[in-house]
């Protein structure tokens, strides 16, 4: 495999990144209309959300084994090393939390109680037996882990905000794309 350009990552990346962008803006949407459906119009709502979230799951799952495989991207030209590092660990973390957030919604989802884990029209058989133990420490670390994810988004911005303003490097790196 040829290397990589400094500041630039492969197009399969680029395509990935961005097809992770948009499957978690649309769960995100999904997670800010959930809450405010009545309790018995949720079903389909949950079941995109399950949908969705897989899908996030999984692709994140997937670019972490790539990022670790390589090639690792080189820092675009004026941006120190270390700091580049700091800004891609930030995003290793923000992958790896949507992976253990989907695994622990999957577990909090079959310990509801009367509910159907639907993945892409296809109801999943019941794992785990209906619990309350299970629905609530699993819920709240599934909503925990939702807003850890929300602050690594934050800390990522302000720091991508930070080296455009030190190093002069483009904001728009931070965004799916070829530039990193």
């Amino acid at each position: 495999m040829p290397e990589l350009m400094p500041g630039r990552q492969d197009r399969r990346a680029t395509i990935l990144g961005w097809i992770l962008f948009l499957a978690f803006l649309l769960l995100m949407g999904n997670i800010l209309i959930l809450p405010r459906t009545a309790l018995d119009e949720r079903a389909a709502l949950r079941a995109f959300h399950d949908s969705a979230g897989l899908l996030v799951m999984c692709l994140a799952a997937y670019v972490l084994i790539q990022r670790i495989k390589g090639p690792a991207p080189r820092p675009p030209a004026g941006l120190p090393e270390n700091s580049f590092g700091f800004n891609r660990a930030i995003l290793i973390a923000l992958l790896a939390t949507f992976v253990v957030t989907g695994l622990i919604g999957f577990i909090y989802a079959w310990g509801e109680f009367d509910r159907d884990v639907v993945l892409f029209g296809v109801t999943l058989p019941q794992v785990i037996a209906d619990d309350e133990g299970v629905r609530k420490l699993f819920g709240y670390l599934h909503s925990a882990l939702s807003f850890y994810y929300l602050f690594l988004f934050g800390v990522w911005i302000v720091f991508g905000l930070y080296q455009k303003l030190r190093y002069r490097t483009g904001v728009l790196r931070l965004f799916p794309g070829s530039r990193v």
